[in-house]
């Protein structure tokens, strides 16, 4: 059954040295191909009503947090995020569906990817009971510290600021400029944009 695939490559991850495991709910991967309407076809107890599309997300994540433990399991959402061709019509009673059925496992962290849904976000932010970690990106630094300042987030993504910027911690305190990240070299390739961005030398 593949929510067992789910629960042996969780714990293989961790014989394997991983501290934890992010359960990849979003940008059209399987469990997000369960939630959204546009790709979940199914007449059975997995499909139809948004109560039945959040069966399998909310199973693989009891099974990988009973495997390893929630304090080791995240999960990661993009609610109305069209990556994949995905389309959404219920967002907002999906999601909050899904996070009330996964509030009591107490997984460690709620990953979220927002498509420009606000108000779902502060829904989201309001229902979840651990580690919110927002991920905006495309954004600049404002945009996100303010996200930490007024309490949407308790943690923010700053992963192709901090590929772009290996020294990114020392130029955030000495407030330096930031390196751009270059998508075209994201994916692939050897070292150009992957471990020759310059260090700050200020």
């Amino acid at each position: 059954m593949t929510v067992e695939d789910f629960r042996r490559g969780a714990a293989a991850a961790v014989v394997a040295g991983a501290g934890g495991v992010e359960i990849h709910g979003a940008s059209g991967c399987l469990v997000h191909q369960f939630l959204a309407d546009s790709t979940n076809r199914r007449t059975d107890g997995y499909g139809g009503s948004f109560e039945s599309r959040i069966r399998f997300a909310v199973e693989v994540a009891a099974a990988v947090a009973d495997e390893i433990g929630a304090e080791r399991t995240g999960l990661r959402i993009s609610p109305g995020n069209p990556c994949n061709d995905i389309a959404e019509s219920d967002t907002a009673e999906l999601y909050p569906a899904l996070l009330r059925a996964l509030g009591p496992l107490g997984l460690a962290y709620l990953h979220v990817m927002p498509a420009g849904e606000e108000e779902l976000l502060g829904t989201v932010r309001g229902l979840w009971p651990t580690t919110l970690v927002l991920n905006r990106g495309g954004t600049g630094l404002p945009v996100r510290v303010k996200d930490i300042d007024n309490g949407t987030a308790d943690l923010v993504c700053v992963g192709a600021l901090a590929l772009a910027n290996p020294d990114l911690v020392e130029r955030l305190r000495d407030g330096a400029p930031l390196n751009t990240p270059d998508p075209a070299t994201f994916y692939g390739g050897g070292a150009v944009g992957y471990t020759d961005y310059p260090t700050h030398t200020g």
